[in-house]
């Protein structure tokens, strides 16, 4: 299906800033943080800025917005033992108003924190991280000498950190890729046994060709599963994703129990596949679809196309695992799905390709936001595969480009580059009571020519002298007085979830509800925050 423009809604030619805006485009702001600058900038859906936070350090890349209006970003640290793409080392959280009320800092010339995290249901935080390994450590484990390059390995681990005061923290759990290593190299040493034979366990020796680096996974994305349990990692020079078990102990996660429970994209990586096989292709920002949202279950993979045997180009794709309690295999040893389930391409396919960085994620109204990341891109797509807005960051490493100036360079990647943007619907709780005046659009010398497509304002909690709602928080049903008509019950990422009237003695049945929070809304316009228990 064709990635296309439906229409521009602006009037001159531009070079930054919203370049289309259609129909059918999801109402909410958009958050990135751009690789040249400390600030992370939250646009509406006309390029206009309307809250931004500033920080002291560089970006670390990933950056998320919390329920309470707080913003957790990875920041950079110095660290010149261990440097990489991605590299932070600090993991940062300011309030809605931009004051930093914690940071923990996790670097040293051992390890050091990269590319992304994840703020759990509990408060505490997974952390991805590279762990130095020494060469000698290294051989014993059976690393074929000829692919210790650096002198070095940096695998992936993971530690979760239950933060307290401002800028402290415990390690409370970790896992360590280095746990769960095979190897057919050298049978007096270590790990030795047939690759094959153990889907579960990490080939030691395996390397995409030419990265054979200390930086030798290079996993560039984390996310967790609170209904499974469960963490997935993108492991890009693996061209894998994975998933392992969370519900584990730190001394489980070290065994057995913390062997890969499912890998996908690449069964070169353990010896069960050949390159007709391989899916993945320097992927990044591989993630569950939260509950909630349209086909929530299924996987989202930004497939950046890195050495994609059938030419250069990106794709977004969705998985179905069918069952994650087993995550079975085909007669051949290779995990299920055989192929994707969803599948967005632009038309000429070599018309979208961004090489690194980048992500995609789904959106209430079934749409997809597409982050083109080498070229500071963020586009929407519709069910149809249909494109219904476009926008291109104008922060470069020159400073705030101009309109009317490129911001691509010579070689084709954008001077403007930005890790993943984020859409948060209009319904967000971090909205709420806030002051989202829009203000103008960070590039210089905007077109301030009207965006006609209007935007609905973000959902306050509003009330009346008649109507009374109780209880709340709620269980299995909530009580309404001085109102008889309909309603509806949203989640907070803005999806009905219930419609109905209110039955005659005032009561509407909530019992189908999980533990959360939710928007009650009266077609009298009341709107109110419901709690279920």
């Amino acid at each position: 299906m064709a990635h296309v423009v439906v229409f521009s809604v602006f009037a001159q030619e531009r070079t930054v800033g919203v370049f289309n805006r259609a129909p059918g485009v999801s109402e909410g702001y958009t958050l990135f943080s751009p690789s040249a600058n400390n600030v992370a900038y939250l646009i509406d859906n006309c390029g206009q800025l309307v809250h931004s936070w500033e920080a002291s350090d560089k970006p670390g890349n990933a950056l998320y917005l919390m329920d309470d209006g707080s913003l957790y970003r990875a920041a950079q640290t110095q660290n010149l033992q261990i440097v990489a793409g991605g590299a932070g080392g600090v993991i940062e959280k300011y309030n809605w108003e931009g004051d930093l009320v914690w940071t923990y800092t996790y670097s040293s010339p051992n390890f050091r924190a990269h590319h992304d995290f994840q703020v759990l249901p509990n408060g505490n935080v997974l952390i991805l991280a590279w762990e130095v390994k020494s060469q000698m450590n290294c051989i014993q484990n059976g690393r074929d000498p000829e692919l210790i390059a650096e002198n070095e390995l940096w695998p992936e681990k993971i530690i979760e950190v239950e933060p307290f005061g401002t800028n402290e923290g415990t390690i409370v759990w970790e896992w360590n890729a280095w746990d769960h290593m095979i190897q057919d190299f050298d049978d007096t040493k270590a790990n030795f046994g047939v690759v094959a034979d153990h889907p579960e366990k990490i080939n030691l020796n395996y390397i995409r060709p030419g990265k054979d680096g200390a930086d030798w996974q290079h996993a560039n994305s984390i996310d967790y599963n609170a209904e499974l349990d469960q963490i997935m990692l993108s492991v890009l020079f693996f061209d894998e994703i994975w998933i392992i078990d969370h519900s584990t102990t730190t001394s489980e996660a070290a065994g057995s129990g913390g062997d890969l429970l499912f890998r996908w994209g690449n069964p070169i990586a353990y010896d069960k596949g050949n390159v007709e096989d391989q899916k993945l292709f320097g992927q990044h920002n591989a993630h569950w679809i939260e509950p909630g949202l349209p086909e929530a279950g299924k996987v989202v993979v930004f497939n950046n196309g890195v050495n994609r045997p059938d030419g250069v180009y990106s794709s977004v794709i969705k998985l179905d695992l069918n069952d994650e309690a087993s995550y079975p295999k085909d007669e051949w040893g290779q995990f299920l799905p055989n192929d994707m389930f969803w599948e967005f391409t632009a038309s000429p396919k070599t018309s979208f390709y961004s090489r690194f960085i980048s992500g995609a994620h789904q959106l209430p109204n079934g749409n997809t936001l597409i982050t083109d990341g080498a070229h500071g891109t963020f586009f929407e797509i519709n069910t149809n595969k249909e494109e219904v807005w476009r926008y291109v960051s104008p922060v470069t490493i020159f400073g705030i480009a101009e309109q009317g100036n490129l911001v691509t360079n010579p070689v084709g990647d954008g001077t403007n580059t930005v890790f993943r943007a984020t859409k948060y619907p209009i319904s967000h709780p971090a909205f709420f009571g806030r002051n989202l005046t829009p203000g103008a659009p960070i590039e210089n010398n905007p077109d301030l020519t009207p965006c006609e497509t209007a935007t609905d304002s973000p959902p306050d909690e509003t009330t009346s002298m008649d109507v009374i709602m109780f209880p709340n928080p709620a269980n299995d049903h909530v009580n309404i007085t001085g109102f008889q008509g309909a309603y509806s019950i949203f989640n907070v990422h803005g999806k009905n979830i219930i419609m109905g009237t209110v039955l005659e003695n005032g009561e509407i049945p909530t019992h189908t509800l999980v533990r959360g929070m939710y928007f009650l809304r009266l077609d009298n316009g009341v709107l109110k925050k419901l709690i279920i228990e």
